[in-house]
């Protein structure tokens, strides 16, 4: 009885294990970064996905999330009230695959807006290293359905 107990929880175990190497494979990983940003305001702006919001970031700040693969649409909004259009990067997020993107804000006096507009960056090691500097933003989403 004890051996059909430890196949059984080997049995699981593996499953379990499956499952969440399934997962991962149909999920990528989205590493969104700010950089150093001067000014005397340190506004964190809200980062969606999809239209669900997933992270914050404000000066010198990353957050990493997984993400379903497929076609994903990342926009921005500021803090405060944003006049005009916000802008959006759509990218076909694939399987099992790492992507950065780097937000820099962009201001415009007329109309007055402020928007953090991300870019898709490649990981240099002087880019990874900033991000390893940056302070962690928290993911407010695991991931998005």
């Amino acid at each position: 009885m004890n051996r059909n107990k430890v196949a059984l929880i080997l049995l699981f175990f593996s499953i379990s294990q499956t499952m969440l190497f399934a997962q991962s494979q149909q999920t990528a990983v989205v590493h969104l970064y700010q950089g150093k940003v001067f000014g005397l305001f340190s506004a964190k702006y809200r980062v969606y996905a999809d239209g669900k919001l997933i992270c914050k970031l404000g000066r010198n700040s990353h957050c990493q999330i997984s993400l379903p693969a497929g076609k994903t649409r990342f926009t921005t909004k500021p803090p405060l009230l944003g006049i005009g259009p916000q802008p959006a990067l759509t990218l076909a997020l694939e399987p099992g695959k790492e992507y950065y993107l780097q937000g820099d804000i962009k201001s415009d006096l007329f109309p007055p807006n402020s928007a953090l507009v991300l870019t898709e960056v490649v990981a240099n090691s002087s880019k990874l290293e900033q991000i390893i500097q940056a302070k962690v933003a928290p993911a407010l989403s695991s991931s998005v359905d």
